[in-house]
C-alpha cells in the first residue's frame, strides 16, 4: 500500500479518562490555560481543551480504577509539549498553582530544557524547549 502524499495529519489529541469532567475541564482552563472548545453531556461526559491549537480530550469514566496515568505504569508523561519558552511557562503554570511534578531542568542525553506538571486526575503533562532554541 503506497502513501497518498496529498493526505496529511492535521491534529492529534491525547485521551485522558477522568472522574469528573467539569473538574478536570476548569483545572486545565485555570491553571493551564487551556480553553475548552467542546463539551457534550449532563453532567458533562466528555470535553476537548486545547492551546494554541494543540488538544487534550476529556473522558468521564465512572470507576477511578481505570485512570492510569503513565507514570504509575513506570513512564513518565501523558503527553508531551514542545514550547518556545520553558522557563516563562513554568513561571505562568506554578503562578496559578500547577502541581509541579519536576523541574524545570536540563536533560543533556536530549538536549532540552523541561519540567512537568500533574493534572488533578494524576495525568503528568512535559513541557520542553530545546536547548539549541534558548537565547
Amino acid at each position: 500500500m503506497s502513501s497518498n502524499q496529498s493526505t496529511k495529519l492535521l491534529r492529534a489529541a491525547p485521551y485522558f479518562p477522568v472522574t469528573d469532567v467539569e473538574r478536570s475541564m476548569n483545572f486545565y482552563d485555570q491553571v493551564l490555560g487551556f480553553r475548552c472548545e467542546y463539551s457534550a453531556g449532563v453532567p458533562l461526559q466528555f470535553a476537548i481543551c486545547s492551546r494554541d491549537g494543540l488538544a487534550i480530550m476529556l473522558r468521564r469514566v465512572d470507576d477511578s480504577a481505570v485512570v492510569v496515568p503513565n507514570e504509575k505504569q513506570g513512564g513518565t508523561w501523558d503527553a508531551f509539549f514542545w514550547v518556545n519558552d520553558a522557563d516563562a511557562l513554568h513561571l505562568e503554570l506554578s503562578s496559578k498553582g500547577a502541581d509541579i511534578a519536576y523541574g524545570p531542568l536540563i536533560q543533556e542525553s536530549y538536549r532540552m530544557r523541561e519540567f512537568a506538571v500533574r493534572d488533578s486526575d494524576g495525568h503528568v503533562l512535559g513541557f520542553g524547549q530545546a536547548l539549541d532554541d534558548q537565547g
